[in-house]
Parts: C-alpha cells; structure tokens; sequence
C-alpha cells in the first residue's frame, strides 16, 4: 500500500492538485484531529516512537493516502480525500467505516467534501499524467453521493 501511495502522491504533486500542505492542515491542527476521533490510533504511533510533529506521519496515523483539490465543471474548488486499496473487497470494508460518526468527523474536520477510496492493483496503476487527468475530472464532474463517499475501481 506504500507504494501506491507514494505513487499517487507523486502524481497529484505533478498535476499541482495535491493539497496536503494547505495552510489549514498544519501538524498541529492533524494530531487535534486525530486525538480527537482516533486515539488508539495516536497511542500506537506514540508507542510505535512515530515523530507526530511530522505531517506525513500523521497522514498515516489519519490513515489518508492522499488529499486533493480539484476544480469542477461549475468552477467550485472541491477537498477531496483519498485511500487506495487493492481489493474490492477491502474497498467496500473501508466505504462501509467510512460512513460512520468516526469518520464523518474526521472529514468534517479536515473540511474534506468528498472522499474516494480508489481500487486498483499495483499493476495497473495508470502510468501516463494524462489517464489520471481524466480520472480526477470526471469523478470530480460526478455528482456527489449522499455521503460524499465514493469507491471507484479502476
């Protein structure tokens, strides 16, 4: 999962819409987030000796491979955030957490409007830029779901 992880990382970087970094989302503000909705998560990182004034590390203590900022049709500048998993399965397994009170409020602090879990397997990673161009604007361009949650197998 690290590997697809650095990989769409590395890609959202070079089409300018990783938002990982936004003047919102500072080390501070993250460990707030994640000791408030997974503590068990924070007192294994800090057992584990994880640096959790490190953003990365606190992405993986958040359990978020990902957070992008695209435009749609309409203009509208939208949060998105991101898993990747490699089984549909494990993708349903996710969606179903991530509709929970936990979740919700993770997303509502992180002001994320929509999350995606995406399916895919390592071996089918979409190679060129421009694949994933299409990918992110037509999910974009896709309505939103009730819950603002979406698994999209590629």
């Amino acid at each position: 999962m690290l590997g697809l992880r650095l990989r769409f990382q590395t890609v959202a970087s070079q089409l300018r819409v990783l938002d990982f970094n936004a003047p919102d989302l500072k080390a501070e503000y993250l460990l707030s987030v994640a000791e408030e909705y997974l503590p068990k998560r924070v007192l294994w990182a800090e057992k584990k000796r994880h640096d959790l004034t490190d953003i990365h590390v606190l992405w993986e203590v958040l359990n978020i491979d990902g957070v992008i900022l695209l435009e749609n049709q309409e203009g509208n500048l939208i949060r998105v955030g991101v898993s990747l998993v490699e089984s549909e399965k494990r993708g349903r397994d996710l969606m179903y957490d991530l509709k929970g009170k936990q979740w919700y409020g993770i997303r509502q602090g992180l002001k994320l409007e929509q999350y995606w879990v995406l399916v895919m397997k390592w071996k089918d990673f979409p190679k060129e830029k421009e694949e994933w161009i299409d990918i992110l604007y037509r999910e974009i361009d896709t309505p939103a779901t009730a819950s603002g949650c979406r698994l999209i197998v590629l």
